[in-house]
C-alpha cells in the first residue's frame, strides 16, 4: 500500500522473466531497502519449468524439466501458490485462487506482470481436445507417456514449423526411429531464418526420416486425423501442437490496456501507461514499436526484460532516472536431436549475420545456452547482473524519466537506449 512503511512487490508468474526479476530486485537492495520490502511471487506450482526443454520431455530423451522454485529463488522471496485471476489496478489488489477457492486478495505497491504465454491450440477447431501442447508441462508429459506406451511405433504428427516444431520433430525422430514423424506447417519451416539455414535444417530432418508438409494450413483436428482445407486428411496416432502461442487473459480481463492479442501495453520503462506501478516483462507484454518491434517470444527476451523490470522498480524507489528497457539478440539456436544443432549469429535486432554454426558444435552451443537460462537466474539471487544480455538496437529521441512526487509531471532528459547496466 502506497505510503506504508513496508513496500510490497508482487510478481505474477515464476517463468524466466518472473524469477530473474524477483532475484535481481532482491539481491540489488541494500540492507535497509530489503528490510522495508516484501517480495511475493505468485505461481500455480512450486516448480520452475524449463520450457525450452519440453520437446525433450515429449520425445522421452529427458525425464524432467522441472526445478523446485526453492532452488531458483533468493530465500527472502515469498512464494504464494495459486493462480492470479484478477487485478484491481485502481486499489492495488490482486485476487489469487487455488482451484475454486479464493486464497486471498493481495495488496501491492508494485506489481510485475510476468505471466508468460500459452498454447494457441484453442484457435483451431478440435486442436485443444485432440492434440498435446508441447509448450505446456502437463500435456508434454502426457504426450511422452502415450508415445512411450506405443514403443515409439506410432504415426506422430507435429503441427507448427517454428523452432519448437522442428526441435520436437527431430527429437522424436531420433529417439523413436520406428515412428512415422510428420511435420506440418502453415508456411515454410523456420520461416524467420535465412534460406541457407532452412535448407540445412530441412536436409537434417529428412535424414532423420521426418516427412515435411509445408504450406499446409490445418483446418481442424479430429480424434485421429488432421483435416486440411485442401487435400486429403492426415491420419495420426499422436498429434503434437507447437503452432504459435497466445497469452493469458489476466490483463485484458482486468480491464488493463492491452494490444490486439491480449499483451499488456507498457512504455519503454516497462510501466503500464495507465498505472505506472504495474510493470510487465516477458511474452505477455507489448513495448512501443521503437523499443520492442524486434522482440520475439521466448526466454532470450524474457530474461533481460525481467531484469529490466527490476531495474525500473529500484530506480523508482531511489528517485533516480528510470532506465530504458534495451533488449537485443546474439543468436538464434535450434537443436536437431541430441548430436546436431544450428546456431545463427544475429544482429541486435534479430536479423541474421553471415555466420552460423551447425553439427556437433551447434549442438554444444545450444546446450550451453539452455543451461545458462537456468544458472543465470539462479546466480542473480546473490549477484545482480550475473545474467548478461546484449543491448537492443539504438533508438533515437529516447527520454529518461526522473520520478518526482505524486501528482507532479515527469522530468525528462535526453537518454540513450543502450545506457541500462546491471543493478548495484
Amino acid at each position: 500500500m502506497i505510503g506504508s512503511a513496508v513496500t510490497t512487490v508482487v510478481v505474477v508468474g515464476a517463468g524466466y522473466a518472473g524469477v530473474i526479476c524477483a532475484n535481481r530486485l532482491r539481491s540489488s537492495m541494500t540492507a535497509d531497502e530489503a528490510a522495508g520490502t516484501v517480495i511475493q511471487l505468485i505461481n500455480p506450482s512450486p516448480l520452475f519449468y524449463e520450457r525450452i526443454r519440453l520437446h525433450e520431455i515429449v520425445a522421452g530423451s529427458r525425464k524432467s524439466a522441472a526445478i523446485p522454485l526453492a532452488d531458483m529463488l533468493h530465500p527472502d522471496i515469498d512464494v504464494v501458490l495459486g493462480t492470479a485471476v484478477r487485478i484491481d489496478a485502481t486499489v492495488g489488489s490482486l485476487t489469487v485462487r487455488s482451484g475454486d477457492e479464493t486464497l486471498a486478495d493481495l495488496q501491492y505497491d508494485t506489481l510485475v506482470y510476468a505471466v508468460g504465454s500459452t498454447s494457441s491450440a484453442h484457435r483451431v477447431p478440435g486442436a485443444a481436445e485432440n492434440s498435446y501442447a508441447v509448450g505446456d508441462p502437463a500435456t508434454a508429459e502426457a504426450a511422452a507417456r502415450v508415445i512411450a506406451d506405443g514403443s515409439g511405433r506410432q504415426r506422430i504428427v507435429i503441427v507448427g514449423g517454428g523452432f519448437t516444431g522442428v526441435e520436437t520433430a527431430s527429437e522424436a525422430a531420433q529417439q523413436w526411429p520406428d515412428a512415422e514423424v510428420t511435420l506440418v506447417t502453415n508456411g515454410p519451416i523456420v520461416g524467420s531464418m535465412r534460406g541457407a539455414a532452412r535448407r540445412k535444417i530441412t536436409r537434417k530432418l529428412e535424414t532423420l526420416g521426418v516427412t515435411i508438409l509445408e504450406r499446409s494450413p490445418v483446418a481442424s483436428v479430429a480424434k485421429t486425423a488432421l483435416l486440411f482445407a485442401d487435400g486429403p486428411d492426415l491420419p495420426f496416432d499422436v498429434c503434437l501442437w507447437t503452432a504459435s502461442f497466445s497469452v493469458p487473459e489476466l490483463a485484458s480481463g482486468s480491464g488493463l490496456d492491452c494490444d490486439e492479442i491480449g499483451r499488456l501495453r507498457v512504455d519503454e520503462h516497462l510501466r503500464s501507461p495507465e498505472f505506472p506501478n504495474i510493470l510487465g516483462a516477458g511474452d505477455a507484454v507489448r513495448l512501443p514499436d521503437p523499443f520492442g518491434r524486434h522482440l520475439r517470444m521466448g526466454c532470450a527476451a524474457a530474461l533481460p526484460l525481467g531484469g529490466a523490470a527490476a531495474a525500473t522498480i529500484l530506480a523508482a524507489r531511489r528517485g533516480t532516472p528510470l532506465p530504458v528497457a534495451s533488449v537485443g539478440f546474439l543468436l538464434q539456436c535450434i537443436s536437431l536431436g541430441r548430436q546436431d544443432g544450428y546456431v545463427q549469429v544475429v544482429r541486435a535486432d534479430d536479423s541474421p549475420r553471415p555466420l552460423a554454426f551447425s553439427g556437433w558444435l551447434g549442438a554444444r552451443i545450444k546446450e550451453a545456452i539452455c543451461r545458462l537460462t537456468v544458472t543465470g537466474p539462479q546466480r542473480e539471487a546473490g549477484r545482480p547482473g550475473a545474467y548478461w544480455a546484449p543491448k537492443g538496437p539504438k533508438v533515437s529521441a529516447v527520454r529518461t524519466v526522473v520520478p518526482l512526487a505524486p501528482g507532479q509531471p515527469d522530468a525528462t532528459t535526453p537518454g540513450d537506449l543502450r545506457s541500462t547496466g546491471p543493478l548495484r
